[in-house]
């Protein structure tokens, strides 16, 4: 897969690529099924046609572990959209450097979205390609848990728990924010958000973080980001948040359009 990460290549997941899968990462409930794209993301296909072509990044909570396909905030906004087709290339674990990289990637493909909705993510999250040319996720914040199905506790997942620091993340942050919206083609509307378990470090250096952002597509999500860890995994956020941050987040959006 470097080899993806090295060029202008999607990055895929073959291992999930057209499959129906009911258990991935941390939900091993049985009882949801997760239909996988050509490239092993839980969306439809990037050929799929559309009067209006929505794209969706982000993590785990945009791809919406532990909830029916249908109840998850990228499809609940993209039913807004008469005649909308909702291209949902959300990945558990991601970073915001794998975000804005995917992002690049697909326009390169030549898919252009009209709308794009941005969950980001942790900024401590990063990308790294070991020695022997793996890509693997660091969490950059914590260490792994005993049964974590997506972080490690090797050395290079180590190493970088020695150099995390706010300022750095944000450094990572602004580096793959800024880099999204150069990419973005003038005819494409971005829309940017935080996700939930991120928000309140968000919120402490707010101040900082307003100098670089703009108010008028970053939708603060300071009255829905509490987790209420309903999903049938038990950690993701359950079919009420989906529904609740959809609805505000779309109509933040239709208020900046006014």
């Amino acid at each position: 897969m470097y080899k993806e990460y090295l060029s202008d290549d999607i990055i895929t997941f073959p291992e999930f690529a057209n499959k129906t899968l009911y258990n991935i990462a941390c939900d091993t409930s049985n009882t949801i099924g997760y239909r996988m794209n050509e490239h092993g993301y839980r969306s439809n296909s990037l050929r799929n046609e559309g009067k209006i072509k929505i794209l969706t990044l982000g993590c785990s909570w945009t791809m919406g572990l532990g909830v029916d396909n249908d109840k998850i905030w990228p499809t609940l906004i993209g039913n807004k959209y008469k005649n909308s087709v909702v291209c949902n290339y959300g990945m558990y674990g991601s970073s915001c450097e794998f975000l804005a990289k995917q992002y690049y990637k697909i326009l390169q493909s030549g898919y252009i979205p009209d709308i794009v909705f941005v969950l980001w993510p942790g900024f401590s999250r990063r990308d790294y390609i070991t020695e022997s040319g793996r890509p693997k996720k660091i969490c950059g914040w914590r260490e792994a848990h005993p049964s974590d199905d997506t972080f490690e506790n090797k050395s290079e997942d180590l190493a970088f728990l020695t150099l995390q620091n706010d300022y750095q993340d944000m450094n990572q942050f602004w580096n793959s924010y800024k880099f999204l919206n150069s990419a973005t083609p003038g005819s494409v509307s971005v829309y940017h958000s935080v996700v939930g378990y991120y928000y309140e470090i968000f919120e402490q250096y707010y101040s900082i973080i307003k100098n670089f952002i703009d108010p008028k597509t970053f939708f603060i999500p300071k009255d829905c980001y509490l987790n209420d860890k309903r999903a049938t995994d038990g950690i993701h956020p359950g079919i009420e948040w989906h529904n609740i941050f959809a609805n505000k987040f779309y109509n933040f959006t239709k208020k900046e359009l006014k």
